[in-house]
């Protein structure tokens, strides 16, 4: 095994590991995290198989093999780039049609304030938001 192979070997490792700890900790979806694995294996194909970068190099018609990884790397960058937007874009929608939602409802109880006009009101601040304890923590908490 060459120096190249055992650097390859625990960069993959390094960032399969990196994937649990971050779906463990729920910072990290599991649907994310299929694409993340899927890199940490093209990740370990190239150092373990030191050739694959000039049979890719022949297969794409690239003279200088190194720069074969670099369009390896800028093909994932881009469907990550692409990914992210339609995943902002539908977050967006959604976000807006929930915000119009609220407002429907909140004039819909503004309305049935029981017929007085409850505009002329002064409206007391909501109450704070519960502070949202991560899953693992509360796991632990319960077992105490």
């Amino acid at each position: 095994m060459t120096h190249l192979t055992i650097v390859g070997m625990i960069l993959a490792v390094a960032i399969v590991m990196g994937i649990i700890w971050l779906i463990r900790r729920r910072r990290l979806q599991e649907r994310y995290a299929i694409i993340w694995i899927c890199a940490a294996a093209g990740v370990l194909v190239f150092g373990i198989w030191t050739d694959a970068l000039d049979v890719l190099a022949n297969v794409t018609g690239i003279a200088y093999p190194p720069s074969a990884l670099f369009l390896v790397v800028a093909i994932f960058l881009v469907l990550m780039l692409l990914h992210n937007s339609v995943t902002l874009s539908r977050l967006s929608s959604q976000n807006e049609a929930l915000a119009q939602r609220i407002a429907m409802l909140d004039e819909a109880l503004r309305r049935s304030g029981g017929g007085e006009d409850s505009s002329d009101r002064v409206r007391e601040p909501l109450p704070p938001a519960p502070k949202v304890i991560p899953l693992d923590r509360r796991r632990a908490a319960e077992r105490e």
